[in-house]
């Protein structure tokens, strides 16, 4: 049996944003070469063993075969509205968690989200998030027990669920400056296409 088959892991990629710093929307920019933000997460989300991977999209975005799309008409909103509806998807999947993968982390490497997804099973922690450097980072994991909250929080989004009770989140290092690389600028993304070389 496969740790993914004894563990299943779905994950929802938020790329509903208009990526006003940015200049343009960030699902559909280019990480590289022929390659978008949104097809370089959901493609590490796959090697993950993620199942489903449900992207949140604005009106008009492909998402890369095997994915299920949700479109965002708000690209203005709240992140928590698009992870709203992308748990919305996973209601009759057998997950027992999802990884929360914003599509502005492209850098976020594979073997990262492994760790965290690991990092759930090893200890039962209902929260797992990355850390590089001491700092938190993407993507993170929560515990299918989260959803509701997730769904019901009213201020401060995930960010509030996982400060809610530090006694159920799990930090799990890694080597991988990628997990904290948000991406709101051109000049980041530069930086990001560094690190990742």
């Amino acid at each position: 049996m496969t740790a993914a088959r004894a563990h299943p892991v779905a994950c929802v990629v938020l790329a509903a944003g208009a990526g006003t710093r940015f200049g343009e929307p960030k699902a559909t920019a280019e990480w590289r070469a022929g390659e978008r933000f949104l097809d370089a997460v959901c493609t590490a989300a796959r090697w993950a063993g993620a199942d489903p991977i449900v992207a949140v999209v604005p009106p008009g975005v492909a998402v890369p075969d095997g994915v299920r799309a949700v479109v965002n008409p708000d690209a203005g909103g709240e992140q928590v509205a698009s992870l709203r509806l992308g748990l919305a998807q996973l209601a009759n999947s057998p997950a027992e968690g999802v990884l929360v993968w914003p599509v502005d982390h492209p850098a976020a490497r594979v073997e990262s989200a492994l760790a965290v997804i690991d990092a759930a099973r090893r200890t039962g922690a209902r929260i797992v998030v990355p850390q590089h450097g001491g700092r938190g980072g993407h993507p993170a994991w929560f515990h299918r027990d989260t959803w509701r909250e997730l769904v019901t929080v009213k201020d401060g989004g995930a960010r509030a669920v996982v400060q809610a009770d530090p006694s159920r989140v799990a930090h799990v290092a890694v080597d991988d400056p990628g997990v904290c690389r948000d991406i709101d600028t051109r000049a980041d993304l530069a930086e990001a296409r560094a690190e990742s070389r």
